[in-house]
């Protein structure tokens, strides 16, 4: 991937590009290097991860082909019902898999076409993600640290001065996505794709960012969020301490975790 801003990367090309990414940067600010070289190497989706990247192709590219996913049938034999406990059952999906095929459950499949239909009715939704580019893939080189920095921005309207972000969440309220977007690092996320789409495309400075949370279980609710000022203030303060940190352990190949020093056990605030 050229540095430059790219509407036609694969995500698989995408996520191959060494660079500093978000996820990288969120990941030494939440925790250490160890705990980020440790997921690096030995990276594996997790269910909630897969059902994510599914919502998403469904809700920002929906005339796109899904390719490499079958959905488990719901019975394996008319009158019964599908069963991992079934030699057939076991068989298939040994099969599928062996193929290289992702393998949803049928309520799964529903969970993912419900997110992406809530989505699309959502007005303000709606609006952020009827005229754009879904799927923009950014990459720059940071001289002031010595390395490549990457990013992949949802979806970017044509006609705002904004980017968007979907988010799958267990809870779109504003107290429970708000505790979450922090907690998860999407301030970090936030700041440094303004930032990176900025430096890149100076001639169309983008100002806002939006998240669009949806719930993944029904009814699928879905909520809409522009980062604060002291949000992405944050997000810049934290993103550039931890790129800071990211390109010193590139440079020494050296991943520390926790310091080696004695800690002072307390008690946490909620027991005093």
């Amino acid at each position: 991937m050229n540095y430059g801003i790219h509407t036609d990367i694969p995500a698989s090309e995408y996520h191959a590009h060494p660079a500093a990414s978000a996820s990288k940067l969120k990941k030494l600010w939440s925790s250490t290097p160890a705990h980020l070289k440790a997921d690096t190497e030995a990276f594996e989706p997790s269910a909630a991860m897969i059902m994510g990247t599914l919502a998403h192709s469904l809700i920002l590219e929906p005339e796109t082909p899904l390719p490499g996913i079958v959905v488990q049938p719901d019975e394996y034999e008319p009158g019964k019902k599908w069963t991992r406990a079934a030699k057939v059952c076991k068989e298939w999906e040994a099969d599928q898999k062996a193929k290289g095929l992702l393998v949803l459950k049928a309520d799964e499949w529903k969970d993912a076409l419900g997110m992406a239909e809530a989505v699309a009715w959502h007005p303000l939704a709606h609006d952020l993600l009827v005229d754009g580019k879904p799927e923009v893939s950014l990459c720059a080189h940071d001289s002031a640290n010595g390395l490549d920095i990457k990013a992949r921005i949802d979806f970017l309207p044509n006609s705002s001065s904004a980017i968007v972000d979907v988010k799958t969440t267990v809870d779109a309220s504003e107290r429970g996505f708000m505790r979450r977007a922090y907690d998860l690092g999407y301030h970090i996320q936030a700041a440094l794709y303004l930032d990176l789409w900025n430096a890149l495309m100076p001639t169309e400075l983008r100002t806002e960012f939006y998240f669009i949370a949806v719930e993944s279980s029904k009814p699928y609710a879905v909520n809409v969020f522009k980062a604060s000022a002291e949000f992405l203030s944050k997000g810049r303060e934290d993103y550039k301490a931890a790129l800071t940190l990211y390109a010193a352990c590139v440079k020494a190949d050296n991943w520390p975790a926790y310091s080696q020093e004695v800690k002072e056990l307390g008690l946490p605030k909620y027991a005093v």
